[in-house]
Order: structure tokens, then C-alpha cells, then sequence
């Protein structure tokens, strides 16, 4: 069988039999997810499989199905589903994408044409069957020695630092909100050893209320192992203003509020703006609430409907964002500018704008409570 893009629901059956080493079956067993898991199951064990990135979902008479990855779960978030969906709603969702099939070879391919397909797919993994198009191992883009462009690409990071932090005096009244300290530590300490985890080249911080709190903290950022500059406004700029600071414009670019703690993957992020190929991606977290009444639905002042306590769900701005180059270019040069000006720019001038969903913890550390959890979640 040559490597190809196999449909897994034209496949015999496979027998037993117990060629295969137990390497190989353990690692295809710790991908292992059935249709009826959940969500949250499904993202647990795409982030444990390390640079796989990547589940394997079985139906119930333990018949391969598909391959789920990060992406997958993030566009079926996008479309509406919840943590508390399946794999199957998961696999829905990605049999409407440009590439609702693995890509799978048979384990006696040749390095080669492994590497063929590494190339022509820019894939991530690649799943081994054996011939009756069952997995029977897997490889990743890191053992081939061929990662995908947009896999484990340097990046720009420019943390916004400048906020006067009000609704968290007296905390605040002496320390910038990104510098207080949760279990021992400034929040951005933690933010700043995050990106450098996820391969940032290069920080700028923003700063404008006490600035040498933090410029005294981080220094340039040797002892972090990292470039750090400082971007000061003596006025408030808002957060599309203080990137017209930057001297350096030519690389993709994060932008990270500096009192945000969050474990998003932003190797994940980055790798969806690149591929997009969009001007600016936008991180959203999901936000709930719930009225605590009944809403009445009229027509023509009769009841039609009463809704007892319904929830509604939103996606809303996390804060963190990826530009890419070309975006600088429509920037103004002075004043206030914030990232609703910019989202609104791209979209005035016909360009890509994305969403990536975020599942992961996210937190706005801007009132007492919101700082109290901060402890508790990181």
C-alpha cells in the first residue's frame, strides 16, 4: 500500500495477532480516545502527547476513526461546541475541513516517502498503519527532521505594562499591577519566563506608571535569558499606540497584557496565525453568564415563552494577540490607538483577521477577587 490519504471507514476489520512491539503499542495506546469522550478528555491527552500534538479516536468496536489534533478541537470550539462535547461533535466538525482524512503510510514505507509526505502535507505527525489501515505507530516532524514552516518559528513579544492598575488599590498605590506578586512571584515574571519557554527572540515591555519598578526588576533581561527593551509612553497610548513605539517591524509580533496569566499554548497560537496567513489573529476565551430571573419572550404584549434562567456564552478579547509585519504599516504615528482600532483597520482594508479560541485557564487579574484566584489557578 503506498502512503496515502486513507478513509478509515472503508477498512476491514483487523485481526489479532502479536507482531507488533510493545513500544509501538503503548504509544499508540496513550492516543487512544473512544467518540463518546469528552472535550476536555480529548484536549488532556492532545496536550500529554508531548510534539505529537495530536488524539486518535477509536468507535466502539475499537475500529480507528480519526486523527484530532489542537486545531481540530479549537475549530469545533469555534463553532459552537463546549468543553463538555464529544469526539464525536469534534469529528463533525473536522469532515467539513479542506482535510477531514489522515494522512497515514504503511509501516514498511521508506524514510523517503515518509519525508515526501512530511513535505507535500506540512505535517505535524504521521500515523503508520499496518495493511488493513490500522495505527500501528506514529512519527512526529521532529524525528523526521522536517518541521513544518510554521512549527517552532522565532517571535516578537511585547508585553503592555503601563496600566495604573485602579481598581486593585492600595495594592497598586506603589507597585504596577503586572508586579504584584502571586505565590511569590510577579505576574509578569511569569509571563515573561512563559514566552521565553515558547521561543520568543526578543521582549519589549510598555511601560508607563512607575516604570522603573519594573525596568529595575528585569533589567535587559540577561538573567532571563532573553533580550528585553522598554517602550515608554508618556502618555497613555492604548495598546495599538504604544506598538508604534516598536523599532523593530519586520517579525511576527505577540502582544500580551501584562496583567494576564494564562497557560495557552502559544506554540499552538502561532502556528494557527501562520497558517491562516493572517494580518492580526486574536486570542478569545469564552464568557458565561446567567440571568438569575425568568426572561419573558412577547409578541404583540401576549407570552409566548418564558426562559428560566437562561445562560449566555460569548467569545470575548483575551488580550492577546499575533501581528504579522505588515500590519505596522497602517499603524498611526502618534496618539491613542487601541487594538479595537487596529482589528477594525484590517478589517476596513479586506484583510485576514482570525479568532483562536483559548480553552485553556485565562485570567484578568484587574479586581481583588480576580487577583485572590490568581494564586489558587497558578
Amino acid at each position: 500500500m503506498n502512503p496515502s490519504l486513507i478513509n478509515p471507514s472503508l477498512l476491514r476489520t483487523r485481526p489479532t495477532y502479536g507482531s507488533l512491539s510493545d513500544a509501538r503499542e503503548s504509544r499508540i495506546d496513550r492516543l487512544k480516545i473512544s467518540l463518546d469522550d469528552s472535550m476536555s478528555e480529548v484536549v488532556s491527552r492532545i496536550q500529554a502527547s508531548g510534539s505529537l500534538g495530536c488524539a486518535l479516536i477509536y468507535d466502539g468496536a475499537g475500529r480507528f476513526v480519526n486523527i484530532v489534533t489542537d486545531g481540530d478541537v479549537r475549530r469545533a470550539f469555534l463553532e459552537g461546541k463546549r468543553l463538555d462535547a464529544t469526539a464525536r461533535d469534534i469529528h463533525e466538525v473536522k469532515k467539513k475541513t479542506s482535510r477531514p482524512l489522515p494522512v497515514t503510510a504503511h509501516i514498511g514505507s521508506t524514510h523517503a516517502e515518509r519525508i515526501a509526505l512530511f513535505r507535500r502535507y506540512s505535517l505535524r505527525q504521521l500515523i503508520l498503519v499496518d495493511s488493513f489501515g490500522a495505527p500501528v505507530d506514529i512519527v512526529d516532524h521532529e524525528s523526521m527532521n522536517s518541521s513544518p514552516a510554521y512549527v517552532n518559528r522565532p517571535f516578537t513579544a511585547v508585553v503592555m505594562a503601563g496600566g495604573f492598575g485602579t481598581r486593585l488599590r492600595p495594592l497598586t498605590e506603589d507597585t504596577p499591577k503586572p508586579m504584584l506578586h502571586v505565590n511569590g512571584r510577579p505576574m509578569l515574571e511569569i509571563s515573561i519566563e512563559k514566552l521565553v519557554s515558547y521561543g520568543a527572540s526578543r521582549i519589549f515591555i510598555s511601560t508607563h506608571y512607575l516604570p522603573e519598578k519594573i525596568v529595575d526588576h528585569f533589567g535587559n533581561g540577561e538573567r532571563f535569558g532573553i533580550p528585553i527593551d522598554y517602550l515608554h509612553e508618556d502618555e497613555p497610548l492604548g495598546t495599538g499606540g504604544a506598538l508604534s513605539l516598536l523599532p523593530c517591524r519586520d517579525d511576527t509580533t505577540l502582544v500580551f497584557n501584562g496583567d494576564i496569566l494564562t497557560n495557552l499554548d502559544i506554540s499552538m497560537f502561532l502556528a494557527y496565525h501562520l497558517r491562516s496567513e493572517s494580518a492580526l489573529t486574536i486570542a478569545a476565551t469564552q464568557y458565561s453568564f446567567q440571568v438569575p430571573f425568568g426572561v419573558v419572550s412577547t409578541t404583540d404584549s401576549q407570552v409566548v415563552h418564558i426562559d428560566e434562567k437562561p445562560k449566555f456564552s460569548f467569545l470575548i478579547n483575551s488580550g492577546i494577540y499575533f501581528l504579522s509585519p505588515r500590519v505596522f504599516a497602517t499603524l498611526p504615528r502618534n496618539g491613542a490607538y487601541h487594538m479595537t482600532d487596529v482589528a477594525h483597520e484590517q478589517i476596513r482594508r479586506g484583510v485576514r483577521v482570525s479568532c483562536f479560541p483559548i480553552f485553556e485557564h485565562w485570567l484578568d487579574v484587574g479586581r481583588p477577587s480576580d487577583y485572590d484566584l490568581a494564586a489558587k489557578l497558578f
